[in-house]
């Protein structure tokens, strides 16, 4: 080998691209495998506990039933975003674009975290219909995600605040909390593939993919998302639509 040729990196070495994406690939793999397994434990022991009731003709108590289906969604929505992180990675997101009343969409998404969330959700919403052409179920899951957020960090006896408003041909969608608010170098790169604030990481469970995939689909949707906060006051994140845009 010549003094001008450089030796190949060794196997491993985190300087080759190739193998700083499988180290990464690995480590993801790594923590969802470990979330999977935390919500799969308590889930078994829970559905063992009502088998035994139910084997003795005693009543399955309604708590377990609730707690059960929410390990299950955990679960799911693990498994759907590492799905959808490998469809974004092949721009293979698929989209079923169809008219959507935008103001419907909103109140559909909150009732159905009211209904397994203790939260109280406040909505400011334009009166309906706000038509737009876009995929439902992508869009509902973006704010789906902003409000699991909300309620993540946020007291749970502080409200969340939902509101659309309209600027023009564009439009708005804000769910707002009264956490502990998101720092400026945070705010910077939240919605990164794999990002989750450093004080955080150890508390609230999660890959830091739920941001990264609203991006996308919002992008996918000619739209935009952001975050305003002021540090102990709470954050705002937003999905921004252009309604003469699909």
């Amino acid at each position: 080998m010549s003094r001008d040729q450089s030796p190949p990196n060794p196997p491993g070495d985190p300087s080759d691209p190739a193998d700083s994406r499988g180290l990464e690939a690995d480590h993801i793999l790594g923590v969802a495998a470990h979330e999977i397994k935390n919500a799969l434990g308590p889930l078994t022991m829970t559905l063992q506990l009502c088998e035994r009731r139910a084997a003795m003709g005693d009543a399955i108590a309604l708590e377990d039933l609730r707690f059960a289906r929410a390990q299950v969604r955990r679960i799911a929505q693990l498994v759907n975003d590492l799905l959808d992180t490998a469809r974004i990675d092949t721009g293979l997101l698929p989209l079923r674009m169809a008219p959507v009343d935008l103001c419907a969409l909103v109140q559909e998404t909150v009732d159905t975290f009211r209904r397994v969330r203790p939260q109280r959700v406040v909505c400011d919403l334009p009166p309906p219909p706000l038509m737009h052409l876009a995929d439902p179920e992508r869009l509902g899951s973006v704010i789906s995600n902003f409000l699991d957020n909300a309620a993540k960090y946020a007291p749970e006896r502080s409200p969340i605040e939902v509101r659309m408003s309209l600027a023009g041909d564009r439009v708005r969608i804000a769910v707002t909390d009264h956490g502990p608010g998101v720092r400026p170098e945070d705010r910077e790169r939240i919605f990164e593939r794999y990002y989750r604030a450093a004080e955080l990481a150890d508390t609230v469970s999660g890959l830091g993919l739920g941001l990264f995939i609203c991006r996308a689909i919002a992008e996918r949707h000619g739209g935009v998302v952001g975050v305003d906060s002021r540090l102990g006051q709470g954050a705002t994140f937003w999905l921004d639509l252009s309604l003469g845009q699909t």
